[in-house]
């Protein structure tokens, strides 16, 4: 983890110290600009550890900072009420200041503000963020406001509630007429904030699309117009949303009574939705791309839903009949150049303009031993099951994975010493996954932004590790590999398998096994992932709001627990957590209240099955 570094040249000439007591941060106008003065504020450095600094920053634009002074560190107060945070994300860092006084024409209103940086110099202001939040001599605010966890159930022993919702209550000001109320719900590594209305009668309100396992500051505000040009703020009160619980399908509470979702899946399992315009037979489907456990040769298979998906038919989402044999590849008896094996794919349908088909992305090794990315569209439309423009349904010999062949693929994602899409200091591209805002549509459009994480394994002079993912970036005609300065590919460390998941807008939330912790890990040869964990992406983090750069995403150490219970609803022990692989998360009705998880689990000592859990607390 990268310690909050503080330039030399600006340290403050007064040396460490550190308040005693909490003082909020002031922007004063000052010679030809302003200055923001922050007498506390904390770095979370993995967990819930912190240090503590005091800062000041000018500028003249409102829009552009520059640090001119810090100091610190020194052990954060006990009880710090609303303390600015700065909070590091992937080779950046969120600045958010939940509350700061401007005093102007003799009244000292009050705004909420968040600084992106990627040098703890140079700070932009997130213009989506800042808000003014109340004002001295303001109305009466809302008073007696309550946080609490929403939508309450019990599984096994446990009681749990949603991972997304938090139920806010009050009690209504006096004094004046409410028009309407204002519920702002913010979080301190984004700084980000939900916002939702109530209308003049309601005193309490459900507020949706947070963060699960996060920590929120809500406030009230009162309005007394349409415009709230009069307002009344309440003071934040805390309140944490749950960890998100996934509940394993089938009976018991071991492997062997899980229900297969496939009859011969086991591993490489890969889930894709296809919505009610895309015609024949897969038509508000879903369809699998998997390797099956019979027949020798390494394959990715294709298996699909016997009806259309429906939330309340769990055989829609949850039961797949294989085709294996008859689609999909095959790997060739003799190594082609690109070709020798094949593992793990993705199937991603493209629109009218990408010809009404399925681009299926695939790793394969080949002949020279390493491991690239490529990838196949399908020659049967919106079915995609046959990638062989030859006369055969499936790609399997030599011939036709060669150049001219019916299933030459295109390469993605190269490696080192490649001809063309070659990427200097990676040797192998691996089990990847793309990243793209599925429930916008259920195709890909195409467009320039979308990104992929695939493994690259350990890079010399940039991480030992053999657990990282790199990071491309499709710029309308090709993945471009994102590196930093100095040459090093920008890496997610200590992840494996990682798999992002669209949840509106340009947010992602994105799930991984951490190998780095091996707790519960036993003699087995079989891939043991560790616990898994879950961080979360924002487009609105840094560059462009729409668009989700590697610098957007959240530190990897401070990933959020995910919980994982069998049947029977006793908790996965740390083993068989571990021992999760090759998973994929999809929303089956392009609607996040239903959300399934297909994976491929063992309990260490046998094959690998392909299963499916359901988010029991969406």
């Amino acid at each position: 983890m990268r310690r909050f570094l503080i330039p030399a040249a600006v340290l403050s000439a007064l040396g460490p110290r550190l308040c005693t007591a909490q003082s909020l941060p002031a922007l004063t106008a000052g010679g030809a600009g302003y200055v923001l003065t922050v007498p506390y504020l904390e770095y979370v450095t993995s967990g819930t550890s912190k240090l503590a600094y005091t800062a000041s920053l000018t500028t003249s634009d409102l829009s552009n900072w520059t640090l001119t002074s810090a100091a610190g560190p020194q052990s954060p107060l006990t009880a710090a009420s609303e303390a600015p945070v700065v909070a590091q994300l992937n080779n950046s860092f969120r600045f958010s200041i939940p509350r700061l006084s401007y005093a102007v024409g003799g009244t000292t209103k009050y705004y909420s503000i968040v600084l992106t940086t990627t040098d703890l110099s140079r700070f932009t202001l997130d213009l989506t963020t800042a808000r003014e939040i109340g004002a001295s001599g303001s109305l009466t605010a809302p008073s007696r406001v309550a946080v609490t966890n929403a939508d309450a159930r019990t599984v096994g022993s446990q009681r749990i509630y949603s991972s997304s919702k938090l139920s806010v209550a009050w009690t209504p000001p006096i004094g004046y007429t409410v028009d309407h109320y204002e519920i702002a719900a913010s979080e301190s590594v984004y700084g980000s904030t939900v916002t939702t209305t109530a209308s003049a009668t309601e005193t309490i309100k459900t507020v949706t699309d947070l963060k699960a396992a996060t920590a929120y500051s809500v406030t009230v505000k009162a309005c007394r117009d349409s415009g709230c040009a009069a307002s009344g703020v309440s003071t934040p009160e805390s309140g944490t949303t749950s960890s998100e619980y996934w509940q394993l399908q089938g009976s018991g509470n071991t492997v062997n009574g899980l229900s297969k979702i496939v009859s011969d899946g086991n591993a490489r399992i890969s889930g894709t939705r296809f919505g009610p315009d895309a015609g024949g037979p897969n038509l508000s489907r879903l369809q699998l791309y998997y390797g099956p456990a019979a027949g020798g040769a390494q394959a990715l298979a294709v298996a699909v839903t016997s009806q259309a998906t429906d939330a309340t038919v769990p055989a829609s989402y949850l039961s797949f009949t294989s085709m294996a044999g008859t689609t999909g590849l095959i790997s060739p008896t003799a190594a082609t150049p690109l070709v020798s094996q094949v593992a793990t794919g993705q199937g991603v349908p493209l629109p009218a303009a990408g010809g009404s088909r399925v681009r299926l992305f695939f790793e394969a090794l080949g002949s020279d031993g390493k491991t690239r990315i490529m990838y196949l569209d399908s020659q049967d439309g919106y079915t995609g099951r046959d990638f062989n423009s030859g006369s055969a349904t499936t790609c399997s010999t030599a011939a036709d994975y060669q150049t001219g062949g019916g299933c030459a693929p295109t390469v993605a994602i190269g490696v080192e010493g490649d001809a063309t899409n070659a990427n200097s200091r990676i040797r192998n591209a691996r089990q990847f996954k793309l990243g793209f805002p599925i429930l916008n549509d259920w195709r890909w459009s195409g467009a320039a932004g979308t990104y992929m994480v695939f493994t690259t394994d350990s890079i010399p002079g940039c991480s030992a590790s053999g657990f990282n993912h790199g990071y491309a970036v499709w710029d309308g005609s090709r993945w471009n590999v994102q590196y930093e300065t100095g040459g090093c590919p920008k890496l997610f460390k200590s992840v494996q398998a990682m798999f992002p998941m669209h949840v509106g807008d340009a947010r992602y939330k994105g799930y991984f096994g951490d190998p780095s912790i091996t707790t519960g890990k036993g003699s087995s040869q079989l891939p043991f992932l560790g616990p898994k964990k879950l961080v979360y992406a924002d487009g609105r983090g840094m560059g462009s709001a729409s668009t989700v750069d590697f610098e957007d995403w959240e530190a990897t150490g401070n990933g959020r627990d995910v919980v994982f219970v069998w049947p029977n609803g006793d908790q996965l022990s740390a083993t068989a957590e571990g021992y999760i692989d090759d998973f994929h998360f999809l929303a089956p009705t392009g609607n996040l209240d239903l959300q399934v998880m297909y994976m491929a689990i063992t309990d260490g000592t046998a094959a690998p099955i392909g299963a499916a859990a359901v988010l029991l607390n969406p």
